[in-house]
């Protein structure tokens, strides 16, 4: 079978565009490259911008039900309209909340289902704004989603090595940057403090906030500024803090102030399973970045090549005060790291791993589907 150009893909993703870091670096990112390679992208949010609003706050109990309940009829709505595309993408779930009720519903509509994965989502992790509604999350499903898809694509191979116990058919692509929109920062020549910065979503800002004594330490034994680009002020005691509050508008300029860029972490399942991102917006930007040793982090960045690790206090300490008193060693890793989002980790590489995952899932599902009619065709003749 011929397929048609465009192929149509319909996307199902949880959240409103260009607001959610693991959905703006995979799918949304590929959308406009994608459609140049004839695959023609509709996403299909699960939330709208007023459910949003009540989120990303504690309390506001009944405007989150009332708002779940209205995403959720909406979403049950459009399983009727799904099968005018030739294939289905499925980003964490159909729905934010709840078992995988609609997720089973999918391959009956008579189209392959690809299934796309950038965290530990099979293990239990929420906001503090929505520890009491953790429950409705139900992780368990990931193995599900995993097994009814037609194909799965995760963030990196600690998620595809789990992905692999229910579907053999996975795919690593990484999550993205934008090479031409992050490109290196030029630093001001004016500057008199090198600054120190983290970036990141309210969820992943506890991680920071653990390191707070480290910081504290630190701005003891260096005079720097410390940024921190989120969208929720940083508990921080003791830190002198710079908070930019995230928006996609100022991102990148608020980025480009960074002389050295961190990304702490605690070593546990969750953390294992982050896709490096803050490391990969760093380095595209030619921001020398340290990291803690843990999960993607180590794929990423090769220590004093191309960035930095550290595990210990101690390490931590020692990389830091190293990196703010040597210039020109920030310079080289600065180079180096956005030598390697080049190389690896670029939306066009990436979107072009994902656009080939579309074309033989497709290819392979016509393959199947001739396959039955064959022998439909065999068993009715036999009959006659």
């Amino acid at each position: 079978m011929i397929r048609k150009s465009p192929i149509k893909l319909g996307a199902l993703v949880p959240y409103p565009l260009n607001l959610a870091p693991g959905q703006r670096y995979r799918i949304e990112q590929w959308v406009a490259y994608l459609e140049a390679q004839g695959i023609k992208v509709e996403l299909l949010p699960f939330a709208d911008a007023a459910l949003m609003r009540s989120l990303h706050q504690p309390g506001h109990y009944w405007a989150k039900v009332t708002g779940l309940i209205r995403c959720f009829a909406q979403r049950v709505r459009l399983m009727f309209k799904l099968r005018e595309y030739d294939a289905l993408y499925l980003f964490r779930a159909a729905s934010i909340v709840g078992p995988a009720l609609l997720e089973h519903l999918l391959p009956l509509l008579g189209r392959p289902v690809i299934f796309d994965f950038d965290d530990a989502i099979y293990l239990l992790h929420t906001s503090a704004a929505n520890r009491y509604f953790g429950w409705l999350k139900f992780p368990g499903k990931t193995a599900s989603l995993c097994r009814l898809s037609s194909h799965v694509v995760a963030g990196n191979s600690y998620l595809a090595a789990y992905a692999r116990q229910h579907n053999e058919r996975v795919t690593v692509i990484p999550s993205s940057v934008d090479t031409e929109a992050y490109s290196v920062a030029v630093k001001s020549a004016t500057a008199k403090k090198v600054i120190v910065g983290w970036t990141g979503s309210s969820t992943s800002q506890t991680h920071l906030e653990s390191y707070s004594p480290l910081l504290n330490e630190l701005m003891k034994r260096r005079d720097v500024e410390f940024h921190v680009i989120s969208d929720r002020k940083p508990e921080l005691p003791g830190v002198p803090v710079v908070w930019h509050r995230w928006s996609p508008e100022t991102e990148i300029t608020d980025l480009a102030r960074f002389d050295i860029g961190i990304m702490p972490m605690p070593d546990d399942q969750w953390a294992r399973g982050k896709c490096a991102m803050k490391a990969l917006l760093y380095m595209a930007m030619g921001i020398p970045t340290i990291c803690s040793a843990v999960g993607m982090n180590q794929e990423v960045i090769q220590h004093g090549e191309n960035g930095w690790l550290a595990q210990t206090d101690d390490e931590w300490l020692a990389g830091l005060q190293t990196l703010i008193d040597d210039e020109a060693l920030r310079r080289r890793l600065g180079a180096a790291g956005r030598q390697t989002i080049e190389a690896h980790y670029s939306m066009r590489h990436c979107a072009d791993l994902f656009a080939a995952v579309i074309r033989n899932t497709l290819a392979q599902h016509d393959a199947q589907r001739e396959v039955k009619r064959w022998f439909l065709l065999k068993s009715k003749n036999n009959a006659l």
